[in-house]
Order: C-alpha cells, then structure tokens, then sequence
C-alpha cells in the first residue's frame, strides 16, 4: 500500500461528481478496454444524463486519495414483484467496481464495495449480487459473497 500519500476516502457520490465517474469509467472501457463510442465530453454529458433518469435506481460510490478519484462501483437497484406476505421487495447488483491500475490490491475495492452493501443493509435490500470479472472473484467471495448454484444467465437474449 503507499504510505507516501494520504489514505484512499471512499463515499456516496452525486450528479456534481460525474466528471470523476466519467472519466474512471471512459479510462477503464476505453482506454483498457479499447472499446470505441463517445468522446469524454460527450460521454461524460451523456452519463450526466443518465444518472438524472436513475436517480433513484443507481446508486454511485467514489473512492479518492485527496483529491484524485481513483475508483468507483454502482449499487443497481431491483424492484422485485410484490407477494401478499411482502408486498415491497428490493434486490441489488454490484456493478461497474473500478480501481486505477496504480491503486489496485491496496484495498479500495474492498473500501467501495463494502461501502455499497452498508447501503444495501441500510436500504433493507433482499439480497446483493454481482456479476464479477475473473480477477474480482476473490475480492467479492473475501466479503461474503457465495456462489448460488441459483442463478442462471443468457447472453444476447435477442439472439435466440
């Protein structure tokens, strides 16, 4: 871990931090990934956006060190159908959990996502799942999370 620098801060993130989000956002898919689409202008108008209409369904959690953020993870939020015996039921996906390369193994994914489930407990969330990358699959089962044996998935449904 650097101890050179100040600790990594972790928090709820609002629509005034979107040019934080975008750019983790924009560095991992493309600037990793390679993945082609907006301009980060564009992108980071369009996110903006987008958080507005999801105010209430996604929420963002930013890690920094001082000032730099350095990471960040989505809780998305899942009205489920009511039943008679429980009429409101709430689920959630962890989702989008990114660190800066030079960050990572320092524990602010672990900061982040911890901070997202205190906010899924806190919401009085069913449950919390999360689709993870090869790489987080230690990060995620280290903070609780088992496999299910329960959950069945099918990429590009459009294509049956």
């Amino acid at each position: 871990m650097r101890k050179d620098v100040v600790a990594p801060e972790a928090r709820i993130a609002s629509e005034s931090d979107v040019a934080a989000l975008a750019r983790l956002r924009y560095e991992w898919r493309v600037g990793e990934g390679g993945e082609p689409g907006l301009d980060p202008a564009s992108f980071e108008t369009a996110l903006l956006r987008w958080m507005q209409e999801r105010r209430l369904s996604h929420v963002p959690f930013l890690a920094s060190r001082g000032d730099t953020p350095i990471g960040m993870t989505w809780l998305a939020i899942v009205e489920r159908v009511p039943g008679p015996g429980r009429f409101v039921r709430r689920s959630a996906y962890i989702q989008s959990t990114y660190v800066v390369a030079d960050e990572r193994s320092a524990g602010v994914g672990t900061q982040l996502v911890s901070l997202a489930l205190d906010h899924a407990g806190q919401l009085g969330l069913d449950y919390v799942a999360v689709h993870p990358s090869d790489l987080a699959f230690s990060l995620y089962r280290r903070l609780g999370f088992e496999d299910s044996g329960r959950v069945l998935g099918l990429r590009h449904a459009h294509h049956r």
